[in-house]
């Protein structure tokens, strides 16, 4: 499938997904949920039990100084 044909069932801008897909340009959550969905990929695939370690630490991290700053 070409870059063009991809970012028409995107709906993403040719150019920008070029650059992405060359490593120009960092790709927003948005544009690989599309791209997951144009190429009938499932996201959770990509996500790794390191990562959901990291996000629960971070979470934890941040709600813990919001607890701290009342907030």
């Amino acid at each position: 499938m070409s870059v063009a044909e991809l970012a028409r069932r995107c709906e993403i801008d040719r150019k920008r997904l070029w650059y992405v897909l060359g490593g120009q340009r960092e790709m927003r959550v948005d544009e690989f949920l599309k791209l997951c969905i144009a190429l009938k990929l499932d996201p959770r695939s990509f996500v790794t039990r390191k990562m959901v370690k990291e996000v629960a630490e971070a979470t934890g991290r941040s709600l813990s100084r919001c607890d701290d700053q009342g907030i």
